[in-house]
């Protein structure tokens, strides 16, 4: 009610301090709601300018602290969110990034959202078809989570096929739609390169029939962490074909039978690479036929990794993974000095916290991953990195599988039976 010339001046007193208490509230409410863009603004002066980078997000856009980390975070991930406005509001409200395999996923479903409100009105019919084609695989692609591993780079780079044959996400669009040589090409001659660098025959023809523009291309490509996977020197030995470090072990008493690494037994690694002396050895000494791997470590663990990893396999105890920085690391480690080593770690995943569940048959006679393409080191000048060797033979490939076929015949005829 508003005051009058006859109000009571107990009323009026009463009104004057509810009104003095309401501009009092306006104002905290006004001051509450400054806050956390003043605590955005000092988080990150690149946004603070005031000539801003076209399609860069303001402060307005960027409301809280963890936008401006998440958008820190994606731009070290692909360079091209520089000129990008991310919609934030997709995402859950919880953003918080503890692996790069959310940063990835998330980096996807942005990127995703971008897509599917550009402007394609240009494209013909076939282009469209190819270009939703392309969206529902990029998000199936995602929500798989299954990203290459960068052990060829001691920085972010982005890695096209891995030794592993994991694609990134062009390669895997390049590949599923009916075009792997064009990706395996691409993977020999600019395995670590930027999409824009990549000068393969047919990428260009590619790319046009497929609905999706250059930019975008460049803007999916996500960089990969650098990782390094180290193992006992016996086991990283015995993965490169020599078992005498792990038989003197034996012999001394240094090692036990039933010793574990990475929860896999001796027996294991033996079988896996085909070691049938080593495989006798061990059965003989008493280590039990029936034993089943466990898992290395956990996704708990895996995600401590950082720009820089490095996953340590140890003895009897869960595999580390630790953020370091320094020479040396995202260089390949010693089990992938040669064709052999990269196949046998193919076999026990440890990147990705190893085996759950299998017996030394199942090591035996695990499917190995085997390209057509090598790689060397880039010696001078001193760098880290990799590049694209001459196209190796498959004697070392066959080798294996024959050495393999005979301990698994072996155990067989023991009566162990796959899980």
């Amino acid at each position: 009610m508003a005051p009058t010339d006859h109000a009571p001046e107990g009323n009026l007193t009463m009104i004057r301090t509810q009104t003095r208490f309401k501009a009092f509230f306006t104002f905290a409410f006004v001051t509450l709601l400054a806050v956390p863009v003043a605590r955005s603004a000092a988080a990150s002066e690149s946004f603070t300018s005031a000539g801003q980078t076209p399609g860069r997000p303001s402060l307005a856009e960027l409301r809280t602290d963890d936008h401006v980390s998440l958008y820190r975070k994606l731009c070290e991930l692909n360079e091209n969110w520089a000129n990008r406005t991310p919609d934030f509001k997709i995402l859950a409200d919880a953003i918080a990034i503890e692996s790069d395999v959310a940063l990835i996923q998330t980096h996807l479903k942005l990127v995703i959202d971008q897509l599917r409100s550009a402007d394609v009105g240009h494209l013909s019919v076939s282009q469209l078809a190819q270009r939703r084609a392309h969206l529902r695989t990029l998000q199936a692609y995602l929500q798989a989570g299954r990203f290459p591993q960068n052990v060829l780079a001691a920085v972010r780079r982005p890695v096209f096929i891995d030794p592993w044959g994991t694609h990134c996400a062009v390669g895997h669009l390049i590949a599923t739609s009916g075009n792997a040589r064009l990706a395996n090409a691409i993977n020999r001659e600019h395995q670590l390169d930027l999409l824009r660098d990549i000068k393969t025959e047919g990428l260009s023809d590619w790319q046009r029939a497929s609905g999706l523009s250059l930019d975008e291309l460049a803007l999916i490509q996500p960089t990969y962490r650098s990782t390094t996977l180290t193992y006992p020197k016996e086991i990283e030995a015995l993965m490169l074909g020599d078992s005498d470090a792990i038989v003197a072990g034996i012999e001394s008493g240094a090692l036990a039978v039933d010793a574990r690494c990475g929860g896999k037994t001796l027996l294991h690694f033996a079988a896996a690479v085909g070691d049938l002396k080593l495989v006798k050895l061990l059965v003989d000494r008493g280590a039990d036929l029936h034993a089943v791997s466990n898992l290395g470590c956990d996704q708990a663990e895996l995600a401590k990794g950082g720009n820089q990893t490095v996953v340590t396999v140890r003895w009897n105890q869960s595999t580390a993974v630790t953020r370091r920085g320094g020479m040396g690391i995202g260089t390949y480690g010693v089990v992938f000095r040669t064709e052999h080593g990269r196949l046998i770690a193919s076999l026990f995943n440890d990147l990705r916290g190893g085996r759950d569940g299998l017996n030394a048959l199942d090591f035996a006679t695990l499917p190995t991953s085997h390209y057509g393409y090598g790689l060397r080191r880039s010696i001078y000048p001193v760098r880290p990195g990799y590049q694209t060797g001459a196209k190796p033979t498959n004697e070392v490939f066959e080798t294996l599988q024959r050495d393999r076929a005979a301990v698994a015949a072996w155990l067989e005829a023991q009566g162990l039976k796959t899980e």
